[in-house]
């Protein structure tokens, strides 16, 4: 029997983040070691309680602990969250039921230092939210950057257009100064942008699929059938990209995206490129930046960033596995 790999899922429920959980646990492939909530898609007491109703939705409230966040950015006020596209309290028309569950005493960056800790050199964090969790773990232990195994989050964009304002990713500008200190830690970096996420799209097609997939997978329709409407009102046609779970998927299979090795800076001075991410490429024929050695330095923290989707069919992979967990919600 295949030993099951530990990882964290730092999280802020939203519609994606959903059924992103729902995906990583059809997979069969992980040991959830917590289910950490921060501020982001809305305010960190929301996420908090969508991502507890979830975790009794999915039936691993018993066994997984949810952990609340970080409930602003680093160093900025708190920003306008996305309830508009996500609905107003993040999880479409849905109402979900709190678990009955503990509220355990960690919080998120806490869980995130003592898992790394149990399991040195083993352990992957997949963030889908703001980095901020993972900056303040950073922040208390700087080693926690080598301990971890491997880290992917969903977030930026290196050649194409932002989606929150024409140069920034929403996770990216919603705390920058956080994605700063995560990207320039040394910490074992997979960038699933948005360069990749716009590659594999959800379509009606397969939404009818998930509908025809049973009880099992009704939330997930239901929530997905709103995330496209979403899509729909803000001129992105009848589909809907597959941000967050991708960035799951690639925690196991990097074949969904197509990566390129570089360094990735994050702007977190001017309000008009606010939370822009710079890729610098390892692989270029020329040296940038020579007249600043701040960020020459800066740019030796290297990393890895998705600039396409890659040959295996994501979304096809993604409609196949998360009927595997069946949610009750």
């Amino acid at each position: 029997m295949t030993v099951r790999a530990p990882i964290v899922l730092d999280s802020d429920p939203g519609i994606d983040d959903a059924v992103a959980l729902q995906y990583l646990l059809g997979t069969g492939r992980w040991d959830l070691r917590a289910y950490t909530s921060v501020g982001g898609n809305l305010p960190v007491e929301q996420t908090y309680r969508n991502a507890r109703a979830l975790a009794r939705a999915l039936r691993i409230d018993t066994d997984v602990p949810v952990h609340r966040g970080a409930a602003r950015p680093l160093t900025r006020l708190p920003y306008a969250a996305a309830a508009h596209f996500h609905g107003p309290e993040g999880l479409g028309h849905e109402t979900l039921p709190d678990s009955t569950a503990a509220h355990p005493t960690e919080s998120s960056a806490q869980a995130l230092l003592r898992l790394s800790r149990e399991h040195e050199g083993e352990l992957t964090v997949c963030a889908t939210g703001p980095l901020t969790n993972v900056a303040i773990a950073l922040l208390e232990d700087p080693a926690f950057a080598r301990r971890v195994k491997k880290f992917v989050f969903m977030g930026g964009n290196a050649q194409v257009p932002g989606n929150i304002t024409p140069v920034a990713e929403f996770n990216m500008w919603a705390d920058p100064d956080a994605a700063e200190v995560v990207l320039s830690s040394g910490i074992p970096f997979t960038m699933v942008d948005l360069d990749a996420s716009h590659g594999w799209l959800f379509g009606p097609a397969d939404l009818a699929a998930l509908e025809a997939a049973g009880e099992g997978a009704a939330l997930a329709a239901r929530l997905l059938r709103v995330y496209i409407g979403s899509y729909r009102r803000h001129g992105g046609g009848d589909s809907c990209p597959l941000h967050d779970p991708l960035a799951v998927g690639v925690c196991a299979d990097e074949s969904f995206v197509t990566l390129a090795e570089g360094a990735v800076v994050v702007e977190c001075s001017s309000e008009l490129t606010r939370g822009q991410t710079v890729f610098v490429p390892s692989a270029a024929r020329r040296n940038y930046y020579t007249e600043s050695p701040a960020l020459t330095a800066r740019t030796r923290h290297t990393g890895r960033v998705a600039l396409g989707p890659g040959p295996r069919d994501f979304t096809k992979d993604f409609v196949t596995t998360l009927p595997q967990w069946p949610a009750t919600g």
